[in-house]
């Protein structure tokens, strides 16, 4: 065993103080929300959401986000405080990457990891530049992060002590985790099986069937309220549409992969290659989810991970804990391959649950290549890689998307408070605070070049505040020219575009004076 994971060496430092731990969390998570002027466009669903719960309750909110409960919550801590809708929000984000920055410190002292192992930790937590990103955002993905860590946690408690309190304190954060990510219940029901494969064969069956009749009956009871809600008390109503959403195209899937297929053989194939279009397809949905979990990960901890698994490593774990740990890791996988499968695509962000799962691992390899015995250059190439991330979330550029911001100020102070606008920006429909058709700012919104042909998105208003790609100047230059139309304001945003500004004379609308 490596100096730095003995029981010897634990003893002889105290653990990491978490509270240092939250306290740096909190102070990085200040610095990125300080220095970035545009909020995350998933942010507005919320600030919209909370808005509606706070005017007109909860149907309202579900009316325009059917998985309300961080609107809710954002909108309580805005009653309770006084802060903005925006700043509770933020606010709420960086209270729970503190507690997911707690906890895997503390998850990896659990697994093991002394006092330096413990410091890598939370250097690894912390300074994770994709993670971190999500520090100056409003999104479900933090508190689902966490409340999934503690829930790992406990498990890990739970399966060596097999105590009721650690089996229900399991269950409430896997069970808080999916009120904010539906993919928490993929964790909740096969978790347990997880716990029978960790634990000795005397009490195997007896421990994981106790740990798997609390979700189980929670989500029969669930499934049955919503039934009941849906049939009986609002019939017709759907309560979770995007859930619902997912479970159709999971049970449409056979139909769906065999249509793919047909058409990719057909465009990309010839002859009897043909009939192997279905592994066609199967290999590049694979290859899209292999390369997405890799830039979340971070291609230097890729290498470490890989160096750690040649130099056989990743036994500095226990072994019962490393069986839950690459448990949860295969279980967080089926999810993202289901995901790919079904939907035929994959972000980086979907990706972090994996991420955090894996990262586990990285404090005892970084430590190992930092042990005594170790060649320099191994020990060289671990310290480049820790200050490297470090330099990277620290450095990261938060003026980027300044100009959507001063557009918005610009709307506010140069137009009438009842104009409105069509925008392909939800920052600055939202914030401009000016009156706009919400229906065309969904998951796709129209692109400048859209304009041209589609003249009933823009006769009706006051201003067009299009955010012109680089690549849209000709067509948009186009669009002003047909129509007659000058830009009032333009905003460089450089390589991301600009914000121009057009005011829609009364000529070109039909029906003076009318508004949405």
């Amino acid at each position: 065993m490596l100096s730095g994971t003995t029981p010897q060496s634990r003893a002889m430092r105290p653990p990491v103080d978490l509270r240092f731990v939250a306290a740096a969390s909190l102070l990085l998570s200040l610095w990125l929300i300080l220095i970035e002027p545009v909020i995350n466009r998933d942010a507005i669903i919320y600030l919209r959401t909370a808005d509606a719960y706070l005017r007109d309750g909860l149907m309202a909110s579900l009316g325009l986000f059917d998985r309300p409960f961080l609107s809710i919550i954002m909108a309580w801590l805005h009653q309770l405080t006084g802060l903005s809708l925006l700043h509770a929000g933020l606010v709420f984000s960086a209270v729970f990457f503190a507690i997911l920055s707690t906890s895997f410190v503390s998850v990896v002292r659990l697994l093991g990891g002394d006092h330096r192992v413990q410091l890598i930790a939370a250097i690894v937590i912390i300074s994770h530049p994709l993670l971190a990103h999500g520090r100056d955002s409003i999104m479900r993905d933090a508190p689902f992060w966490a409340f999934s860590l503690l829930a790992f946690r406990a498990l890990l408690i739970y399966q060596r002590q097999h105590t009721v309190t650690h089996q229900i304190q399991w269950f409430c954060f896997v069970a808080i985790a999916s009120l904010f990510r539906f993919e928490s219940v993929f964790f909740a029901v096969l978790a347990p099986l997880a716990v029978f494969l960790a634990s000795d064969q005397s009490n195997r069956l007896r421990i994981s069937l106790r740990l798997v009749a609390l979700p189980l009956t929670a989500i029969v009871a669930v499934t049955l309220v919503i039934i009941l809600i849906q049939t009986v008390i609002m019939p017709g109503s759907q309560l979770f549409p995007a859930i619902t959403g997912y479970i159709d195209k999971l049970t449409s899937l056979p139909q769906v992969f065999n249509d793919v297929s047909s058409a990719t053989g057909e465009a990309l194939l010839f002859f009897t290659a043909k009939s192997d279009a279905n592994i066609a397809v199967i290999a590049g949905l694979a290859a899209i989810l292999v390369v997405n979990i890799c830039r979340a990960i971070m291609w230097p901890y890729v290498i470490v991970l890989i160096w750690g698994r040649a130099q056989n490593l990743f036994p500095l774990i226990p072994r019962q804990a490393r069986i839950l740990l690459n448990a949860h890791l295969i279980i967080a996988l089926i999810y993202l391959a289901l995901f790919t499968l079904t939907n035929r695509f994959m972000l980086e962000r979907y990706c972090h649950i994996f991420t955090i799962f894996v990262a586990l691992y990285l404090p005892f390899l970084l430590n190992a290549a930092l042990a005594p015995g170790r060649r320099p250059v191994t020990k060289i190439l671990a310290l480049l890689v820790l200050v490297g991330m470090c330099i990277d979330v620290s450095g990261s550029l938060g003026n980027r998307k300044i100009y959507k911001k001063e557009a918005s100020q610009w709307l506010t102070s140069n137009t009438p408070t009842d104009a409105t606008i069509l925008s392909n920006s939800k920052y600055i429909a939202y914030f401009s605070g000016r009156e706009t058709d919400w229906s065309n700012l969904g998951a796709i919104t129209f692109k400048a070049s859209d304009l041209n042909s589609r003249p009933d998105l823009w006769r009706k208003v006051d201003y067009i505040v299009v955010r012109v790609k680089r690549g849209e100047s000709e067509q948009w230059a186009s669009f002003l020219q047909t129509n007659s139309l000058s830009e009032l304001k333009v905003f460089d945003g450089e390589r991301h575009g600009t914000v121009s500004i057009v005011e829609v004379p009364p000529r070109a609308k039909p029906g003076r004076g009318r508004r949405y």
